[in-house]
């Protein structure tokens, strides 16, 4: 299979707290109304899952949500930029993850990223040049099973560079992006096993709408994938009122900000921040 991502070629949930807050993230304030500001992915054990992000790519916990009997959410980061959540619903039998990466992270020492991963004896896939072209990647898959794809960028820091959402319609799943947050379509990428857009969602990380076209579609979890910032709720409330496919309010005295869920065409749920 041939695959090249798309987003290396441009080298909350329903309790009420499990969000990432301004004071967890660093980054400078945003010029763009919208933004992404957590990849999020549904994990088992949370020690585990924590432990190999530290060590593979020595990311450090930011913030850290919990609910008794519902969930566990560490919320992991670099020193700026988007975060990674690692959600941990503890009632919940886990689902089936994609073969397709999910997040991607950039880092300026790729051989030290597999190193750490041959120690920490973590399934991983160097990908061939025939596969990634002129990029160096590796897709790694954390303890409980999500793809992550790594890509060498020399220069720069570690960095999450984009959350990737796997859709079974590509173009209707491009329309509710491009309807609720003006996002805008950057590179495509088809081959005969998928078919992938890049969404400019504001500043900072992409949002990449992977359509798989060897895998069918599976169970998706009943919580947040991504959560997405904007400083125009009230309209995008109302976009997602009439044009959308429903959503929840999350409410909370421990929170200034106001959120809801809403769920993409595929079926993914989408945490919309007020900022």
């Amino acid at each position: 299979m041939r695959y090249v991502s798309g987003i290396a070629t441009l080298a909350l949930l329903g309790f009420g707290i499990g969000v990432v807050t301004a004071q967890e993230n660093s980054a400078a304030k945003p010029t763009t109304p919208h933004n992404i500001g957590a990849a999020k992915l549904m994990i088992g054990a949370v020690k585990e899952n924590q432990t190999f992000f530290e060590k593979v790519f020595n990311m450090h916990e930011v913030g850290h949500y919990n609910s008794k009997d519902a969930y566990d959410e560490p919320i992991m980061g670099f020193e700026s930029g988007a975060r990674l959540a690692l959600f941990h619903p503890l009632s919940e039998a886990p689902l089936t993850k994609s073969q397709f990466p999910v997040a991607l992270i950039y880092t300026p020492d790729l051989e030290g990223v597999v190193k750490r991963l041959e120690d920490g004896k973590y399934r991983f896939q160097r990908l061939p040049a025939a596969q990634s072209g002129a990029f160096k990647i590796v897709i790694a898959r954390d303890p409980s099973g999500n793809a992550i794809e790594v890509l060498a960028r020399d220069g720069k820091g570690y960095e999450v560079g984009g959350s990737k959402l796997i859709v079974d319609d590509r173009q209707k799943a491009e329309d509710f992006y491009a309807t609720i947050f003006g996002a805008k379509p950057g590179q495509r990428y088809q081959t005969a096993t998928y078919d992938e857009v890049l969404m400019n969602v504001g500043e900072g990380p992409f949002l990449a709408l992977f359509q798989p076209k060897n895998e069918a579609p599976l169970p998706k979890p009943p919580h947040p994938v991504v959560a997405i910032y904007t400083s125009e709720f009230d309209a995008v409330k109302q976009r997602v009122t009439e044009r959308g496919l429903g959503f929840r309010e999350v409410k909370s005295s421990q929170l200034k900000s106001r959120i809801i869920v809403a769920k993409d065409p595929a079926g993914n749920e989408v945490e919309i921040i007020s900022r």
